[in-house]
C-alpha cells in the first residue's frame, strides 16, 4: 500500500476501522504518522512514524507503511505509553461510602458494575491496572474476560482476596488467617485461583469501621510466609501499611511494595532503597477525603482517621521522592470520590510534592511495569505492546496533558472511535 501524504486538516469523527475487533484483542495494522513519541526516558528526536502490527510496535522511523493497514495523521500530537494504576479496587464505586455500596450489592451487580469501571478506565488512558482486593475472586474472573477479549478494559493484574488477620482490615471480603502457616495457606489459595499479585494487611485501615487505622495487624513472620510463597511463583506482594511500624514490618518481611505508607520515616526510606521496594502512595484518596469530608457523605470515622494520618504521608512521600525511592503510581481507585481510571490527579500531586513531570510519568509506566514483572509495556519501543495514548500537549511539560487523551490504543486497537484525519485505509488513500 502506498500511503497518502501528511495532512494537518481536521475532520468529523468516524467509526474506528477496527470496530469489528473483539474488545481487548489486537486490532488491525496501523501507522501513526508524524507524532512526537515521549516516554519515561524523555522525548524521542523528530516526528517518526510508528507502525503497529498485531498489537505491537513493529517499527519506528520515517515514511513507514503497513500493507493493508490504516494510516492516521497525528502530526502536532504526542504519543505516550498507556498509564498504569498500581492500586485499585474494581469492586468499589468511588462514591462517598464505597463499602456500604458494596455491602448492598449482590454478586451479579458487583461484577457488572466492576466491568463497567474497567471500560471507563481504559477510555481514560489506563491500559494496565492492579486490583488489590475484592470479594470472591471477582478481579481474577474479570482479568480473564479482558484477556480473552470478551469485555473491554485495561490488562488486569488481580490479587484475589486480601489476606488479613481475623477481624483485620478488609476481613469481610478477605481471607482471614492467623499464624504463618495459615497465612501461607491463604496466599497459596489465592495463587491457585489465579492471582498475579498478593495483597497483605500489615495494619488496620481507614475504611474498616471500628479498626484503628495504622494499628499493627499481620506480624513479620506472618507477612514473611506469604512473601515466600508468592516469590516462589514470581508474583509480587503488596502490603497495606498506614503507620511506621506497619511500613517497617512489611519491608522487613520482604514485600515488593508498600501501599499508602503513612508514618514512614528515614528508616523506612533506607529499607526501601536497600531492597528496591516501591512505595505506592495513593495520596489522591487522602486529598479527596480531606477536601470533601462528611459534607460529601463520607463516613465520619473515615474522615477523622484520614485527617489524623494525612500529614505523615505527605512528609514521607516528599522525603521518599527526594531520596530517589521508587514510586509506583496508584490512586486507591474505588475509595471515596476516586475512580479507578483517575490517574492524572495522582500524578499531579506527585509533582506538587517534588517530583518532575518525567519522573511522574515513569511512576505510572516503567516503574509500575517493573513492579508487575511486565517487560513489554510502559515504553514507546520496538516489540512492546501498543498500549498508547495520543495527547494534544507535551506530558513532560505538564502531566495534565495526559488527561482526556485524543486516542487510546490498547494492544494496538482504538478503544473508542478513531478520529479523522485518516490518511489511508485498507482500501487505499482516504478521500
Amino acid at each position: 500500500m502506498t500511503t497518502a501524504g501528511r495532512s494537518g486538516s481536521s475532520g468529523a469523527s468516524q467509526p474506528g476501522p477496527f470496530a469489528g475487533s473483539p474488545p481487548g484483542r489486537p486490532g488491525g495494522d496501523l501507522v501513526l504518522r508524524g507524532g512526537r513519541p515521549v516516554d519515561a526516558r524523555g522525548r524521542r528526536p523528530g516526528t517518526p512514524d510508528i507502525a503497529i502490527r498485531a498489537g505491537r510496535i513493529a517499527a519506528i522511523g520515517p515514511d513507514l507503511e503497513v500493507a493493508g493497514g490504516v494510516v492516521v495523521d497525528v502530526a502536532g500530537r504526542w504519543i505516550v505509553p498507556g498509564l498504569m494504576n498500581a492500586h485499585a479496587h474494581l469492586c468499589l464505586d468511588g462514591g462517598p461510602d464505597p463499602e456500604a455500596t458494596l455491602r448492598g450489592e449482590n454478586r451479579t451487580e458487583t461484577v457488572i458494575r466492576s466491568a463497567a469501571r474497567l471500560a471507563a478506565a481504559v477510555r481514560a488512558g489506563v491500559t494496565t491496572i492492579r486490583d488489590v482486593g475484592g470479594p470472591d475472586g471477582i478481579d481474577i474472573e474479570l482479568a480473564r474476560l479482558v484477556e480473552a477479549g470478551e469485555i473491554p478494559g485495561p490488562r488486569v493484574i488481580p490479587s484475589g482476596r486480601v489476606v488479613t488477620m481475623t477481624g483485620g482490615h478488609g476481613w469481610w471480603i478477605g481471607l482471614q488467617a492467623d499464624g504463618p502457616d495459615a497465612v501461607r495457606r491463604a496466599a497459596r489459595e489465592n495463587l491457585r485461583a489465579g492471582a498475579r499479585s498478593i495483597k497483605l494487611m500489615a495494619t488496620g485501615g481507614m475504611m474498616t469501621g471500628g479498626r484503628q487505622a495504622g494499628q499493627p495487624q499481620l506480624t513479620v513472620p506472618e507477612l514473611s510466609a506469604a512473601v515466600e510463597e508468592a516469590h516462589k511463583r514470581g508474583v509480587p506482594v503488596a502490603a497495606h501499611a498506614e503507620s511506621r511500624i506497619g511500613v517497617l514490618n512489611a519491608l522487613h518481611a520482604g514485600v515488593d511494595s508498600v501501599e499508602h505508607g503513612h508514618g514512614g520515616d528515614q528508616e523506612a526510606i533506607d529499607l526501601l532503597l536497600e531492597r528496591g521496594a516501591a512505595l505506592v502512595p495513593t495520596i489522591l484518596s487522602d486529598r479527596r477525603i480531606i477536601d470533601h469530608g462528611v459534607a460529601a457523605g463520607i463516613p465520619e470515622f473515615v474522615v477523622e482517621q484520614c485527617h489524623a494520618l494525612h500529614e505523615s504521608l505527605v512528609v514521607f512521600l516528599e522525603a521518599a521522592i527526594a531520596a530517589g525511592v521508587r514510586i509506583a503510581a496508584g490512586n486507591d481507585g474505588g475509595a471515596p470520590l476516586v475512580s479507578i481510571g483517575e490517574m492524572v490527579g495522582e500524578l499531579e500531586l506527585y509533582v506538587e510534592h517534588g517530583m518532575s513531570a518525567q519522573a511522574a510519568l515513569a511512576s505510572a509506566t516503567t516503574v509500575t511495569a517493573e513492579l508487575f514483572g511486565l517487560d513489554d509495556v510502559g515504553l514507546v519501543e520496538l516489540g512492546h505492546a501498543a498500549d498508547l495514548l495520543i495527547v494534544d500537549d507535551d506530558p513532560l511539560a505538564s502531566v495534565a496533558a495526559l488527561r482526556n487523551p485524543w486516542v487510546v490504543l490498547r494492544d494496538g486497537r482504538p478503544v473508542d472511535r478513531l478520529p479523522a484525519p485518516i490518511l489511508a485505509t485498507p482500501d487505499g488513500p482516504a478521500r
